[in-house]
């Protein structure tokens, strides 16, 4: 997608780019992603988190659910789940009458 976008734009601005150069960028794409996976593979079967990858590890954790996330959560009839809703305290009924 990348070399086929850097195609239209140099073309369009009258420059040739040659066809070496979108096949190293092809192997260097398909290397990182070729390292990421065994640096996945084996970190998993040494029973390590794989969580040291520069821009995705952060990312992956904000996004996964945690266990308690998960704890009491339901399926609706299309096989969704639903997770619990946290339980409100007093003290939140609290400060929250105390704003009114």
């Amino acid at each position: 997608l990348l070399i086929g976008l850097g195609g239209l734009i140099s073309s369009g601005a009258g420059l040739t780019v040659p066809p070496g150069v979108g096949e190293v960028f092809s192997d260097v794409m398909f290397g990182t992603l070729l390292l990421t996976l065994a640096y996945c593979a084996v970190s998993s079967f040494l029973g390590k988190e794989p969580d040291s990858i520069p821009l995705i590890s952060q990312a992956v954790k904000d996004r996964m659910p945690s266990m308690d996330m998960l704890e009491g959560g339901t399926l609706d009839n299309e096989g969704r789940f639903i997770p619990k809703m946290p339980e409100r305290r007093e003290e939140d009924d609290k400060s929250d009458e105390d704003k009114k």
